[in-house]
Parts: C-alpha cells; sequence; structure tokens
C-alpha cells in the first residue's frame, strides 16, 4: 500500500466529473423523449458510458488502456456526451462539461500509469 498515491485535487476534479457525466446523460435522455421514456433513454445512455468506463478506463480493470490510448478514448467519450446533451437541448452544459473533463483527465495523463 505504500506505492499507491494519495488522491489529490486534480483526482477529485476528475471524479465529479465522472459522476457529472452520468447526470448528464440522464438529463440529455430526458430531454430527447417525453415522460419515462425520456428517463430510461437517459438511464440506458448512462449504463452505456458506466460499461465503457468499467471496461477501459477504470484504475482496476483487467482491460484498462494504456495512456495516450485512454486518454482519446476519454476525450471521445466526453464529446460524445457533448453530442448529446446538446441534442436534448443542453448544449451549453455538455460544452462546459467536454471542455472541464476533457481539461482534468488532461491534467492527469502523465501522472497516471
Amino acid at each position: 500500500m505504500a506505492d499507491q498515491q494519495t488522491p489529490g485535487v486534480r483526482d477529485l476534479l476528475a471524479f465529479v466529473c465522472e459522476l457529472a457525466m452520468l447526470v448528464l446523460l440522464v438529463a440529455a435522455g430526458h430531454g430527447l423523449a417525453d415522460g419515462w421514456r425520456g428517463w430510461a433513454l437517459g438511464t440506458f445512455l448512462a449504463f452505456v458510458a458506466i460499461g465503457i468506463w468499467s471496461q477501459w478506463m477504470a484504475p482496476r480493470s483487467a482491460r484498462r488502456l494504456e495512456n495516450p490510448r485512454r486518454f482519446a478514448v476519454q476525450v471521445m467519450l466526453f464529446l460524445t456526451v457533448a453530442l448529446y446533451a446538446a441534442a436534448g437541448g443542453l448544449t451549453w452544459w455538455g460544452i462546459a462539461f467536454a471542455v472541464i473533463a476533457i481539461a482534468a483527465f488532461g491534467s492527469l495523463v502523465r501522472t497516471d500509469p
């Protein structure tokens, strides 16, 4: 355990971005369809993002991608979330999310194993 890094402010920001991604996808789904169908679509989109993240980006995943490939996939995922947000009527939220998330994870590229 001595070789593990203590999470810092950048790690906290990255984690908040991961959570914001899920919330934004649920909200985007609700903007794309009315009623329960929108919530269901948003939940589905969030679960797809969770699946992608857990397979290729999660620190304990056996299939975790190495940087810089992992960062490239993260950027594509963040831009896709921004596009879904824009389609759901949350254009500025999507743009803000993408810019902040790409900056947050970009700052971790050199420090992540």
